[in-house]
């Protein structure tokens, strides 16, 4: 799915609500949370959490 010029994506069509920017917050979230190797588990289960909050 092509993003109009300057406008953002649907990440899925039954959360249009959530935009890639919210996305890429999310996954931001993500990757500061995994900082060290003592967060890893951590942000593996904040990754397989996602998808689930997407598809709601």
């Amino acid at each position: 799915m092509a993003a109009p010029v300057g406008g953002d994506v649907e990440l899925l069509g039954d959360r249009s609500d959530i935009t890639a920017t919210d996305m890429f917050a999310a996954l931001t979230g993500i990757a500061l949370a995994s900082g060290t190797p003592e967060q890893r588990e951590q942000a593996d289960g904040l990754l397989d959490l996602t998808p689930d909050g997407l598809s709601r």
